[in-house]
């Protein structure tokens, strides 16, 4: 079955969310919202706490963000699906896949644009929006696409990249005020530590939402990184990644 995305005018929530401007200031919305008659939903975008939240609510908040041209022709992903799927905080920017060959108008501010192929069954109607199936979501997420930072796939992460990236990242240690401090200048801190364990829960989240298996979460990573032929063993790598991951041994950076 082809899935369609409706367009915006086929959506009756949109009438029930609120942006600064007209018909009421940011401060108004802000009151409203201290008082109980408004709840913030994502970014500036407001809606009237009557409305039960729900993945359709979610994703007509994140419609309210994109200029015309992306609303017609983008899909919802990584941090972003995660939030319609789940019901998570809302993410800090919005992320979306458009069509390789699609053309639009430049992206709004804090929204994220990414380019890729999707087929009919990796993408799902949420209200105003399509967004991109649990199982995709999941993938993405392991990849690094519709990610705030550290935007490369865990697996490299936890590898710590190529002999190349591993030499270059390595401060000179032969120059003051270096001398002595052959550090890693991007090693993974408490802080990125933390944001990897978030994709990590997400992912494990996604997955028990859609009853997912590490083999298929597995083949779906391998079709976003891979063009041509499937490197068996990386693939092997990441299954047992995601088992660690659904077995809440979270995988930790080397």
């Amino acid at each position: 079955m082809q899935v369609t995305c409706p367009v915006s005018g086929e959506f009756s929530l949109k009438d029930h969310l609120y942006r600064p401007g007209l018909p009421f200031s940011s401060e108004e919305l802000q009151t409203m919202t201290h008082r109980g008659i408004m709840r913030h939903l994502i970014a500036d975008v407001y809606t009237e706490s009557v409305l039960t939240d729900s993945p359709e609510l979610r994703a007509a908040g994140a419609h309210a963000l994109l200029n015309p041209s992306l609303a017609e022709t983008s899909i919802l992903c990584g941090e972003s699906a995660a939030w319609v799927h789940l019901g998570i905080s809302a993410p800090e920017r919005v992320s979306v896949i458009v069509g390789r060959h699609t053309i639009h108008q430049s992206s709004p501010l804090g929204v994220q644009v990414h380019r890729a192929a999707l087929s009919d069954d990796e993408k799902q109607i949420y209200g105003p929006l399509c967004c991109t199936t649990a199982l995709r979501t999941a993938g993405d997420l392991f990849c690094g696409i519709g990610v705030r930072h550290l935007r490369r796939a865990l697996d490299l992460l936890l590898e710590g990249g190529s002999r190349v990236d591993r030499i270059l990242q390595q401060w000179p240690a032969a120059h003051e005020p270096l001398l002595g401090r052959d550090e890693d200048v991007v090693a993974i801190g408490a802080e990125d530590e933390s944001t990897l364990h978030q994709r990590w829960y997400l992912i494990s989240q996604l997955m028990r939402q859609t009853d997912a298996s590490a083999e298929e979460l597995a083949d779906t990573v391998m079709r976003i990184v891979s063009r041509t032929s499937w490197d068996h063993r990386r693939r092997e790598r990441i299954r047992q990644l995601v088992n660690q991951c659904v077995s809440r041994r979270l995988p930790t950076v080397r």
